[in-house]
Formats: C-alpha cells, sequence, structure tokens
C-alpha cells in the first residue's frame, strides 16, 4: 500500500492506528488492495447502519486473497485490546469535549475491518469474543466508561449478525442483554440477532425469551442516572435520579435536588418546580425509561402468562440465566410456581424461584417447568 494512501487511512493520534499501522503498510498488492478498500466504509456507512452491496461484493472478493483472513482477525483483535477505538476512558473528558472532537480518519478503516470480519468463513481464533469486546466498549456495555461511537458498535454487531460459527449465537444473546435502549447502534443489534437466529433456525420463543434486555438494571433493581452516569447507562443527563424495579413489580422514581428525595410511581411525574433547575430533556429522559422498564414488566407477565397453557421445560441453567436471574423477567418469575426434575428421578419437585441456587449446582440434564396443576399465571402486581 503506498505512502499516499497510509496517510490518508491512519492517524498518528489514534492508539489502534498506531498499533497496526506497520502491519497494514507492509503487504502484498493484494493486501494492500483491500485495506484501501476497506478503508472506503464511510461513504455508506451511516446512522442507517446499512452495508453498500457493491462494496461488499468487492470486499468479500478481495478476502479471498492470501493472508486476508488473517490480516482482519489481527485487526479486531487490535480494535478489541485496551479501551474503546477513541481511547477515552474519562467521562469527565468526554462530555468537556463533546461536539469538539474530530472524528479520527483511521474510523472508516476500523469499521471496514469489522464489517469485513463477518465475511469470514469461520469463527476461529476468539473472533466472536473480540467482535462482542469491541462492540461492548463503544456501545457503552461495560461497568467502567468507554466513549460511545455507535458507528463503530454497529459494524461489530453487523458482523456477529453475519459470521457463522457456534459461540456467535451466545455473544448476541449477552450484548442483546446488555446494551440499553438509549444507544442509538442498538437497532443495528436487533437486526443482527433476527438474521442469526434465523439463520440458525432458533425457536420463535427461545428468541423471546433471550431477547429480554435487562434496561440498564443493576442486580438490586435500581439504576442510577446522573450527569456523569454509573453502572453501564452514561446518560450525562443533568439531573440526579435513581429508577427501581421492586419485587412487587412496582417501578418507581426517586428525584433527588440535593437536599431532598421525591418518589413517585407512574407516570412518574417529576416534583413541582424541578424541570426548571433541571432540565426537561432528562426529565422526560428518565421519565420515558422508567416507563419502559415497566411495559417490559407486563410484557413479560402476558408472556410467562401464555406459558401456563404449554407443556414445555427448561435445562435449569438456562432456566436461571432467562428466567429467575433476568433483572426484568425474574420478578415475574417469582409470581409463578415451578417445579425441578433431576435425571433419574421418578417425579417433580416444588422449586422455589426466590431460592439463589447456584446454576451450576444442580446435576446435568436437570429440568424445571412450570407446576403442573395450580393456577401458573403471573400475578396483576403493577407494572
Amino acid at each position: 500500500m503506498s505512502d499516499l494512501v497510509a496517510a490518508d487511512l491512519f492517524d498518528p493520534g489514534n492508539g489502534w492506528s498506531t498499533r497496526t499501522r506497520e502491519r497494514f503498510t507492509a503487504l502484498t498488492p493484494e493486501l494492500g488492495e483491500l485495506v484501501a478498500h476497506l478503508g472506503a466504509s464511510d461513504g455508506f456507512w451511516t446512522w442507517r447502519y446499512k452495508v453498500e452491496t457493491a462494496w461488499k461484493r468487492r470486499a468479500q472478493a478481495l478476502l479471498k486473497a492470501g493472508g486476508a483472513d488473517e490480516l482482519v482477525r489481527y485487526a479486531v483483535r487490535e480494535l478489541a485490546r485496551g479501551g474503546s477505538f477513541h481511547d477515552i476512558d474519562d467521562p469527565e473528558r468526554a462530555i468537556r469535549e463533546l461536539g469538539t472532537r474530530p472524528v479520527s480518519r483511521a474510523r472508516s478503516l476500523a469499521i471496514g475491518f469489522l464489517l469485513a470480519a463477518g465475511w469470514l468463513r469461520r469463527d476461529a481464533d476468539g473472533l466472536s469474543a473480540d467482535l462482542a469486546a469491541v462492540a461492548r466498549k463503544n456501545a457503552q456495555a461495560m461497568p467502567t466508561y468507554h466513549r460511545v461511537d455507535d458507528n463503530i458498535a454497529g459494524a461489530a454487531f453487523n458482523a456477529l449478525g453475519d459470521l457463522p460459527g457456534p459461540d456467535v449465537m451466545e455473544e448476541l444473546w449477552a450484548l442483546h442483554y446488555d446494551v440499553t435502549r438509549a444507544v442509538h447502534s442498538r437497532t443495528a443489534l436487533v437486526k443482527a440477532v433476527k438474521k442469526a437466529a434465523a439463520r440458525r433456525d432458533v425457536p420463535a420463543h427461545e428468541q423471546a425469551e433471550r431477547t429480554v434486555p435487562r434496561h440498564g438494571l443493576e442486580r438490586d433493581g435500581t439504576l442510577t442516572v446522573g450527569w456523569i452516569g454509573s453502572g453501564v447507562l452514561w446518560w450525562n443527563a443533568s439531573v440526579d435520579a435513581v429508577i427501581t424495579l421492586h419485587a412487587t413489580g412496582q417501578v418507581t422514581v426517586d428525584w433527588s435536588d440535593g437536599k431532598h428525595l421525591t418518589r413517585t410511581v407512574a407516570p412518574f411525574r417529576s416534583p413541582t418546580g424541578y424541570k426548571t433547575p433541571m432540565r426537561a430533556d432528562s426529565v422526560d429522559l428518565v421519565r420515558r425509561y422508567a416507563q419502559d422498564i415497566g411495559k417490559a414488566v407486563a410484557e413479560e407477565r402476558r408472556r410467562l402468562g401464555a406459558l401456563a397453557g404449554e407443556a414445555r421445560t427448561w435445562l435449569w441453567a438456562d432456566w436461571v440465566r432467562f428466567y429467575r436471574d433476568h433483572a426484568i423477567t425474574g420478578v415475574v418469575t417469582r409470581e409463578v410456581a415451578w417445579e425441578y426434575r433431576i435425571p433419574g428421578d421418578p417425579g417433580y419437585r416444588t422449586l422455589d424461584p426466590g431460592d439463589a441456587v447456584p446454576a451450576g449446582s444442580m446435576p446435568a440434564g436437570t429440568e424445571v417447568r412450570l407446576r403442573a396443576g395450580v393456577d401458573a399465571a403471573p400475578g396483576s402486581g403493577e407494572g
């Protein structure tokens, strides 16, 4: 690849670019053409997260060159290493630079490599895990702060949706659980999950139970909102509030003015005069998020209510993960009656869904089902 092309694609101020430049410039003509082509992704990769057909065809043809597979894996592995693409892990710095920091010219090349990773023939050398790591960092689905980049996260989601391999679906389920609806690139994740699930013939009922997001809720059922943020949700909202999903299924919002807490329930109106010193858009954001959590609880009540008439069973580990320990579904799970059977036992035993038995403590093959002969429909608590 010529020095002129390299100058157009690489950025000495970007960590990923400086780590990889030497590797990407000492290439065969065929691989140099691939790198130059992948660097042109900025011509189409926008907030719509749609790959240009002609660009994709050319990229897939260039990926047949010797060494292309390994080069793409290397690029993605380096993107997964360290912080996010922007190397910013200080939320206060990100706030100060909001709207002023120029986009690195290496960004289009990073996106091109991510998209290309989905067209490799197999998931090997930890590729799906690397793609998931890139997605998490750039979609802020981590407990530590990384600067969000929706286009990079969307490219990683898109690649996971295209990539073959048994581990890909597991990475997508986990991402769907953690990536909040407040992140714009989540639309690309939803498409990727549906595409990958359809290609693997995942039954509709499994898709339904494995794609219930946790809406940023922590294990204790709370979501803290603030100027910088906490947990996996970094809104930079000019309001201090705590959204709580209670064991009853009720959702509350505690609004703080720095001196007092005021608790409200649906429709989660803020205290009189609260919007003026805070900001109306931030207050409305909190209200909408609380309402979304309430709707999610109601949707799960309807879904589990419909399951009461079906003779379905779950493996213990799946039931623990997608039902008992889920931030949203777990609340509804504890409202209904369950039972379990250990392999070799003649019958089922009563199961207390509030008992935190470790997922790996039951023998392999242990089954869980809704208890027969009782009204297993979820309660009608507030949502």
